[in-house]
């Protein structure tokens, strides 16, 4: 191979990989959820710590989600980096097991789920706030994950609104 050819592929390796992430962070949400809406701030920071090796991804699992709603609840918690993902056929949702928003689910580039469970431990029940510590289960999970461990079960139950799941035909 001549050294224009190397430095050809190179440069293509180079490009090829740009904007690959390591994780993929799927956040499940529903906008009229109140927990979803608590959780909206603490989802905005964990992205902003994680985003340069970790894609965020905003899942919208209810049928009356539009781009609209799912802009505007994005915009009011600073979530604008997430890509939007309107699940109205619930594939995503299936695929991945949610069942609650807010629900995480973080898979690796081989779509490996490596985590699924809450966002933090603020709620311990649905509509029951904790008034003590709260342990960041996703800031953990991920730390965890970007030291090259993995993440200990059972994970943490997501606690939320019950996702309806539709009929599928």
């Amino acid at each position: 191979m001549n050294r224009f050819s190397l430095m050809l592929a190179l440069v293509f390796l180079a490009l090829s990989s740009f904007g690959q992430k390591d994780f993929h962070v799927y956040v499940f949400i529903a906008e009229e959820c109140p927990v979803c809406n608590f959780m909206g701030k603490p989802l905005s920071v964990i992205a902003k710590k994680y985003e340069v090796n970790a894609a965020f991804h905003a899942v919208f699992p209810v049928k009356n989600s539009n781009y609209k709603t799912s802009q505007l609840f994005k915009q009011q918690y600073d979530m604008l980096t997430f890509e939007t993902l309107l699940d109205k056929d619930q594939k995503i949702t299936r695929a991945l097991g949610a069942t609650v928003t807010p629900e995480v689910v973080v898979t690796n580039e081989a779509g490996e789920i490596m985590y699924r469970g809450r966002i933090n431990s603020a709620y311990y029940a649905p509509g029951k706030m904790k008034h003590s510590s709260i342990k960041d289960d996703l800031d953990q999970a991920l730390s965890a994950l970007f030291s090259g461990k993995k993440v200990a079960e059972p994970w943490p139950s997501a606690i939320g609104c019950y996702i309806t799941m539709y009929a599928t035909k």
